[in-house]
């Protein structure tokens, strides 16, 4: 997940959620195999955050 904020970051994209759908789900689900869903993902992330 931290590895996916950091890129998003670098990338460009203006939101996270863009970013999630269009980029991570189209071109690098072969680097992340058990990526979830972008709802998931926030969720996950409260729990990193804290």
């Amino acid at each position: 997940m931290m590895t996916i904020v950091i890129a998003f970051h670098q990338s460009g994209y203006r939101d996270l959620k863009t970013y999630y759908i269009h980029f991570i789900y189209l071109y690098l689900t072969n680097k992340f195999p058990e990526l979830v869903s972008y709802t998931r993902m926030l969720k996950l992330m409260q729990g990193v955050l804290k």
